[in-house]
């Protein structure tokens, strides 16, 4: 069955490759879209209808695969699945863009598959790399720290990305930044030198607090607090 016109953005037109390849992003995102972008614009010529949703839901189970090789200390394979993981969650949005599907649910459910996959993650490592080691309230104390650090980067903080002199990235260091590293190179540079991944973590931590009071010290506007508590529970 073939995809009725107003469904599907040619993928090759000029325009919406532009757009794409245009946006200011992370780093690490920059990486990652490499891969993305390809796989949103092949999935857009199947010949069946692939909703991003969908896209977004195959993200969370790569997440959980890789949450589940994290928990036995099969480091390498976790974050093999991680990085596929992340490749589906920069895939949807672009695939929405090049189908005219964007959605207010679709973006709700982006959002709220990150902070799910990221919470199975978190606790296949703290189980391998701190309960095991009989330290399980210092990794414990340590991710509710990075929770603590992203909320206050989502109350406190306007815009949590920096200018840098490179063109098409925005940031230094970031959310997705500190993501890739701390579920990609930290666990394979990890799985050759014992015990690095319990040193890593703490520092990761730091540097996104640090990060995220420097913007906070250089934003000109007052945060409106409760304004942004109220644009984060209804995403």
């Amino acid at each position: 069955m073939s995809k009725p016109k107003s469904y599907v953005k040619k993928p090759r037109s000029t325009r919406g490759t532009h757009r794409i390849n245009k946006k200011r992003e992370e780093w690490a995102v920059k990486i990652v879209r490499i891969f993305g972008t390809p796989l949103a614009k092949g999935i857009a010529r199947l010949p069946v209808n692939i909703h991003p949703n969908v896209v977004t839901i195959f993200s969370l189970l790569f997440a959980i695969i890789a949450a589940f090789f994290f928990f036995g200390n099969q480091l390498i394979y976790g974050a093999i699945f991680f990085f596929i993981s992340y490749v589906f969650d920069t895939a949807d949005g672009t695939l929405a863009r090049l189908t005219n599907t964007q959605s207010e649910l679709g973006k709700r459910l982006d959002f709220y598959v990150d902070i799910l996959g990221n919470i199975f993650m978190y606790f296949g490592l703290w189980y391998s790399q701190f309960y095991l080691y009989g330290q399980w309230f210092t990794g414990g104390a340590i991710i509710v720290a990075h929770y603590l650090v992203m909320a206050f980067g989502y109350m406190f903080i306007k815009n949590r990305t920096y200018k840098t002199i490179f063109s098409h990235i925005c940031s230094y260091y970031s959310a997705a930044d500190e993501g890739i590293l701390t579920f990609f190179f930290v666990p394979i540079l990890a799985f050759f030198v014992t015990g690095i991944f319990r040193l890593a973590l703490p520092i990761l931590v730091a540097l996104q607090f640090i990060s995220y009071v420097v913007l906070f010290l250089r934003q000109k506007e007052k945060p409106d607090v409760k304004k942004n508590i109220k644009e984060i529970l209804k995403l």
